[in-house]
């Protein structure tokens, strides 16, 4: 998601017949990535007439390397839609806002007159989904397309087009080439596409990503909430959590189908170790003690070694201190204790705490407080999930936690939906937090995801100097921290990346470093 690429601009002169050529004000597209990273480029396209039945293809690329398959190319288009504000509290500024990242345009209709949304069914019937209640979209199973739908363009209509690459683990270091086709009517002018692949792997975070996952599996057929899903829903929604860095996803499941669940995300190759759970709270009673060694009997054959027990959310005060004895006790029977918290938690409660969630923006002072009792502290609210806006999500949740020295992050939420998921104004107090959509077999992402995403591969990048700095001669590694201590994570963050790849690339070819 380069700032250049953001900007770049075609401008589609084609008529319905395609009499006129296409007009690229940009000579080519470019990538560069790490074997396993995803990364973006998004193209916008401007339509100087009426345009019917656009599509967008991509075709293989090659280069000395070898080949990447078109494939390793996803092509979605972004949709503006109404929402209702600026933060998920916000409800008074309705506003058209870039979000969704769709595979088929007409999913959803937009109408700027009405300043309405309205979602197409399983029926293919569209029903109001920006009201002031959602009665009218009970059942609704919206069900997006596998592969990128033609749209048509009105005469001065702009669209984006993003395109998002996938560098196959096993592909060789190198550049790859090949071209995106803009077609109508049985004719295409092609936009040339370079990828780069780097000659160097990206390490694993070194931070802690999670998310508050509310869902629970049922038995029953699809239904779109944030709360109740199949096992094909689950899975889906594991897996883009994982493609988006989030390896540690908090459960809602309960004792009842929680091995469904285990099994499920170890198929999908989520790593065992820590797993937060809200699905059974800490306690002091023999009722209580008996549940929390239940749920520890069920997960440390699956591997999980660090078990999380949840206690009372975002508590202050008595009710915070009135916890004591319960986190005591669950901590003596052999797991751990995580909550959301406030400023003063720490002061509160200390080591009884092993993990804290904590509000707001992260600071050095707060990471150091639960450091010194061997606790860890993860940022949430800061903000929460649901402001379309990428870059704060980019920012907020990769270098700047980083920088704070957070050992992670766990966001509210992947999906909560106050009332409809799909409809950001029927409650009275709060916008719909969602990363991505439901669907009746999948997801619909947005925009402020794939900055989530950036920010976590910001901190895999720093981690892989990081690694390269520790095996470095001891002035080049001297060199190489000082340009860590600087990083300012205020920066212009694109520029920031550039610059610890030259590090990385630095350092590997003065020890000679390989793959």
């Amino acid at each position: 998601m380069k700032a250049a690429q953001v900007a770049c601009l075609l401008s589609l002169a084609c008529a319905v017949a395609c009499a006129q050529p296409v007009v690229f004000l940009q000579d080519r597209l470019e990538v560069s990535a790490c074997r396993g990273e995803f990364e973006s480029v998004p193209v916008t396209v401007l339509a100087l007439t009426d345009v019917a039945g656009l599509t967008v293809t991509v075709s293989d690329l090659r280069g000395r390397a070898g080949t990447m398959p078109a494939s390793a190319v996803d092509v979605r288009v972004v949709k503006a839609w109404w929402q209702a504000g600026y933060e998920v509290w916000d409800l008074t500024h309705r506003r058209l806002v870039p979000e969704l990242l769709l595979k088929d345009d007409a999913l959803v209709r937009v109408d700027l007159d009405k300043q309405a949304n309205y979602l197409r069914d399983q029926t293919g019937r569209y029903r109001l989904c920006s009201g002031a209640t959602s009665d009218n979209l009970a059942g609704v199973l919206p069900r997006d397309a596998e592969t990128l739908q033609p749209i048509d363009l009105r005469k001065g209509e702009q669209r984006t087009f993003w395109l998002t690459v996938r560098v196959p683990e096993q592909a060789n270091a190198g550049p790859y080439r090949g071209a995106v086709a803009f077609s109508c009517a049985g004719r295409a002018k092609r936009l040339p596409l370079r990828v780069n692949v780097r000659a160097f792997d990206l390490a694993p975070s070194r931070l802690i990503y999670s998310l508050y996952y509310r869902a629970h599996l049922t038995s029953g057929p699809p239904v779109c909430n944030s709360d109740d899903k199949t096992g094909e829903q689950y899975a889906v929604e594991v897996a883009d959590m994982r493609d988006h860095g989030v390896l540690y996803p908090a459960n809602y499941q309960g004792l009842d189908g929680l091995e469904r669940a285990l099994g499920i995300r170890k198929a999908l190759g989520l790593p065992a170790g820590r797993f937060y759970t809200l699905g059974c709270n800490p306690g002091s009673t023999p009722e209580d003690l008996g549940r929390i060694a239940a749920w520890m009997d069920v997960l440390r054959p699956w591997g999980y070694s660090e078990v999380y027990f949840y206690g009372e959310d975002e508590a202050m005060g008595e009710a915070l201190r009135a916890q004591k004895a319960a986190w005591k006790a669950t901590q003596e029977a052999g797991a751990r204790t995580f909550v959301a918290g406030y400023a003063g938690t720490f002061e509160a409660m200390g080591g009884l705490l092993n993990c804290a969630v904590y509000f707001g923006r992260p600071t050095e002072q707060e990471a150091a407080k639960w450091h010194g009792v061997g606790s860890t502290v993860l940022s949430y609210a800061n903000p929460q999930v649901g402001v379309e806006d990428p870059l704060v999500y980019r920012r907020n949740y990769g270098l700047a936690l980083w920088r704070a020295g957070f050992d992670g992050a766990m966001d509210y939420a992947y999906q909560h939906a106050f009332h409809a998921v799909w409809n950001d104004f029927d409650d009275p107090d709060y916008r719909d937090h969602v990363f991505a959509y439901p669907t009746a077999n999948g997801v619909v992402g947005t925009l402020q995801w794939e900055g989530f995403r950036e920010g976590v591969d910001d901190v895999r990048y720093i981690a892989t100097l990081q690694a390269e700095v520790a095996l470095a001669s001891p002035d080049l590694a001297a060199q190489g921290q000082r340009f860590l201590n600087r990083i300012d994570p205020g920066g212009d963050l694109d520029h920031i990346r550039s610059r610890v790849v030259e590090q990385i690339e630095k350092l590997r070819a003065a020890r000679g470093g390989g793959r």
